[in-house]
């Protein structure tokens, strides 16, 4: 079984499109140097390239091809953004990371009003603003009706002051998609605000953190930071609804088209190609093994993915969807990694060029399967969100509306 689809000729005319388009616009100039491994090896003049590219596929509709195109996304249908994404990642450019700007986007297009929809949406969609998630604080993140950092009102303003962490990546954005308490005396998840902030305003620092990976993720401090109301999105309590509809992306909801794992596909041409004890590694029963439940494990995940794309872009009702992706992935991404390293030995957890397989790929890959645990809510939160959305847990949930879908 290949596990592919098939495609009409209309599509596959569109594809020639898309195909061309690239191969125009996403080489990056050698001048720049080589594509690091990690994002943190990333230069500021190879970011900005990515940015203008970003900006590029903006201004076609391309970056995020079902958005609304009144505001700045591309109005096509699943199948046209299908091509798209495949076409996208068959090519290797630097990644500027403006993806997560999906999740503030999307929270705006359902509750914020029509002009901040124009001021804000808008340019996320088109690649002109980088904006940077900033949920999970030093004493709370998968809880994050926890929270601590506080926004008082002043007058129009409010003065927020806190600290966030596990954010970002390698060059500062332009904006902070960030949830603060402006009623400490109201219940848990009515005591909360949710603002698009500036990274220029006075009183914030972004530190840096060190990582297991290199991609730079930061410690964002809020230090009695004025922000006008124009920023707040939704009312003032309603700042767990909106930023619900962003962890209800994050968690999966929205699905993901991704070709098959080049890193397996590699690793599978190591093994056949490489001997141990007289034999190449691939006819080895236990590697054939675990090399065979990698790859059907691979198919399943970009299979679910699909799945929540078409409900998301067809206006489905999700229920569990999203968290079973994001649980099944996690899990998924760290066996994988457990079982390369079980076929290759202790090759596979070094980068050395004289020893490190794939050029340190398959180093990288073990690493970044740990850090993967932690983004959008560990093993145990998934695992609570499908029980309530499911009716078997003492507390029952419905899913959190995001453009295009049903859910109320």
């Amino acid at each position: 079984m290949n596990f592919e689809l098939e495609y009409t000729k209309e599509q596959e005319d569109f594809r020639k499109e898309v195909r061309s388009w690239l191969e125009e616009n996403a080489v990056c100039p050698a001048e720049l140097g080589p594509i690091p491994l990690e994002e943190g090896n990333m230069s500021w003049e190879m970011y900005q390239w990515g940015r203008e590219f970003q900006r590029k596929l903006g201004a076609k509709g391309w970056l995020f091809p079902t958005f609304p195109s009144e505001y700045g996304g591309g109005g096509l249908p699943a199948e046209k953004s299908i091509v798209i994404a495949e076409e996208l990642s068959e090519r290797e450019y630097p990644v500027a990371y403006y993806h997560i700007g999906n999740l503030a986007m999307s929270s705006v297009y359902v509750w914020g009003t029509e002009e901040q929809k124009e001021r804000f949406s808008r340019p996320i969609a088109q690649g002109e603003l980088c904006v940077w998630q900033a949920f999970t604080e030093p004493e709370g993140g998968s809880d994050l009706a926890s929270l601590k950092t506080r926004a008082t009102k002043d007058g129009d303003d409010f003065i927020i002051t806190g600290q966030k962490m596990w954010i970002g990546d390698q060059f500062e954005p332009d904006m902070l998609w960030t949830p603060a308490v402006t009623d400490p005396d109201a219940p848990r998840h009515q005591n909360l605000g949710a603002f698009l902030i500036p990274t220029d305003l006075p009183g914030i620092t972004i530190h840096d953190l060190n990582l297991v990976v290199d991609r730079r993720k930061r410690l964002i401090s809020f230090d009695g930071v004025r922000v006008s109301r124009e920023y707040l999105i939704g009312a003032e309590g309603q700042g767990w609804r909106v930023i619900s509809t962003s962890l209800e992306l994050e968690h999966g909801a929205g699905g993901r088209i991704q070709s098959r794992d080049k890193l397996l596909d590699d690793v599978l041409d190591y093994a056949r190609n490489n001997t141990r004890n007289g034999s190449p590694i691939s006819s080895e029963p236990f590697a054939q093994q675990s090399l065979a439940s990698n790859y059907i494990d691979s198919n399943i995940q970009r299979l679910i993915g699909l799945r929540n794309y078409w409900m998301h872009n067809s206006g489905e009702n999700s229920t569990y969807h999203g968290s079973q992706s994001s649980f099944m992935g996690k899990h998924y991404n760290a066996l994988k990694a457990e079982r390369v390293r079980s076929v290759l030995g202790p090759y596979a957890i070094t980068s050395d060029p004289k020893w490190g397989p794939l050029e340190g790929r398959v180093e990288e890959d073990g690493r970044s399967s740990l850090v993967g645990l932690h983004p959008g809510g560990t093993y145990d939160v998934q695992k609570l969100i499908m029980a309530r959305r499911l009716g078997i847990s003492r507390t029952q949930e419905r899913a959190a509306p995001t453009p295009g879908q049903k859910n109320s």
